[in-house]
């Protein structure tokens, strides 16, 4: 039998179909996933690319309030019909809700914008067997240039019994990877149960916590999104928390023991949130936190996915990176072909299952004017200094964290992962560091199953903190190198 991410299979170096997407992804999740594609067909554009990407007030797409598919100008498929785009367009409330946000904002850190209805279903639409209430909130955060900028996310009350001391724990959830496109926000797929993110969400609702969930900047408001922008991702998770408190909540207020979560990319951002916490989110009763699969070194990763199912999130990054700085438009330009450049434009827009079946297995050296990979070109300054300021490590939490990561991790590579305990480790930092040794088994599958097999224990040691309890931690010394 062939897998439908190997390099032995006949999907290998072309656009897999989308219900061979769906049987790998659901291999290791468990979840349909695979619904969240955005509103676009498989057509492939051979347009010139128009630069329009990176855009710090968002792609053309978003600007002019269109899907990918309209812009690129693919026709729709049966992959449409049961896009996140479709499927959220059901929600008159979501819909509401998002179109009518500001583009900019003044205010604190934290600062309620506006709330609106919202609910939480686990893989049938509309279906909350929680109990929960749910409710939206657009708050203001800051991003990496100090900018106030608008960010949204999702609130909800547990109805189950919270059985330690004191007040609920409020678990503040980054998400993983979800795509770059309005579409994919997490707080317009959770209704209809399609945001893979419901696990932790529902298990911490089981267990009497109050949940609250960041869309992360540029997902469903009008900016682009920063996709792996430590800063802006770390200040949105701690101003996710603030929100959350500020919302006259019964049961969720300053006094709440706070907790960051996050597995991939909302590892890093939960990791991020960690370390900033100390001096950005001092007025937050952050008690302790989980990092998993963290990429804490970007430039390993961009390296280690080249070629592999998720090359295509690279164009979410550097769409990202010229979002923030957009000094760097010129130099993008310079070196990417126009193959390169419609990659960018493509990703602009997409959800990550999406990029999964346009850009599995891209090899970014056909994406340079040079021939060259992406990760060669990013050692050479000024994209080396910009990487590593990316790293996540060099700051020390004040609370103990759980980091957790598998030992072979197909796409972010455990070494950075190993690294950033380290050194936090060392730094002073309680530290419960804890890999998951999986064989290799198939591509992304070897990324997904530690996001599960550390998902029980994650959670276990979370409330063993906050019940106040002796807690295990992990000796510098036994962290690998």
């Amino acid at each position: 039998m062939r897998l439908p991410f190997t390099k032995n299979s006949q999907n290998f170096g072309k656009s897999p179909r989308v219900s061979k997407v769906s049987a790998s992804i659901a291999l290791a999740v468990g979840v349909g996933i695979s619904g969240c594609l955005s509103g676009a067909g498989l057509a492939t554009a051979e347009q010139a690319p128009s630069s329009s990407y990176g855009s710090a007030d968002g792609s053309a797409r978003k600007a002019a309030g269109l899907g990918s598919s309209q812009a690129l100008g693919s026709s729709q498929g049966p992959s449409d019909m049961l896009s996140s785009r479709a499927l959220g367009s059901l929600d008159r409330n979501a819909q509401s809700f998002y179109d009518s946000l500001p583009t900019t904002v003044s205010g604190e850190p934290g600062q309620v914008i506006k709330r609106g209805p919202s609910q939480f279903a686990l893989g049938l639409p509309y279906v909350d067997w929680t109990l929960s209430k749910a409710e939206r909130v657009a708050y203001v955060s800051t991003d990496s240039n100090g900018k106030p900028i608008p960010v949204t996310g999702t609130v909800l009350k547990s109805s189950a019994p919270w059985t330690g001391k004191g007040p609920r724990p409020l678990l503040t959830i980054a998400p993983g990877t979800q795509g770059s496109g309005d579409a994919c926000a997490p707080g317009k797929l959770l209704p209809v149960g399609l945001e893979y993110e419901a696990i932790p969400v529902a298990g911490a609702l089981m267990r009497g916590w109050n949940v609250a969930l960041t869309d992360l900047p540029g997902l469903g408001t009008p900016s682009q999104h920063t996709y792996m922008n430590r800063v802006d991702q770390a200040h949105a998770t701690i101003d996710m928390a603030r929100a959350a408190t500020r919302m006259n909540i019964k049961g969720i207020d300053a006094k709440s023991p706070v907790a960051f979560y996050g597995y991939s990319q909302g590892g890093g951002a939960a990791a991020a949130a960690l370390e900033l916490a100390p001096t950005y989110g001092k007025d937050v009763n952050l008690k302790t936190g989980y990092a998993g699969g963290t990429p804490a070194n970007l430039a390993e990763t961009a390296a280690n996915i080249d070629g592999k199912p998720l090359a295509g999130v690279l164009g979410y990054a550097i769409n990202g990176f010229i979002a923030s700085k957009p000094e760097l438009r010129p130099l993008i330009d310079e070196l990417l072909n126009d193959k390169g450049k419609r990659l960018l434009e493509q990703t602009a827009d997409e959800c990550i299952s999406q990029s999964l079946i346009r850009h599995a297995y891209v090899d970014t050296r056909t994406l340079t004017k040079s021939g060259k990979p992406l990760a060669e070109l990013a050692s050479q300054e000024p994209l080396k200094s910009l990487l590593r300021e990316q790293e996540i490590g060099h700051h020390t939490p004040n609370v103990p964290v759980f980091v957790g990561h598998g030992t072979n991790d197909d796409s972010i590579p455990v070494q950075g992962a190993r690294t950033m305990a380290r050194q936090w480790c060392t730094a002073g930092a309680k530290v419960y560091y804890k890999e998951v040794p999986a064989p290799p088994l198939a591509p992304l599958v070897d990324h997904m199953v530690p996001m599960l097999a550390n998902q029980a224990p994650a959670m276990n040691w979370l409330d063993t903190v906050f019940r106040g309890k002796p807690y295990p931690t992990t000796s510098c010394g036994q962290i690998p190198k």
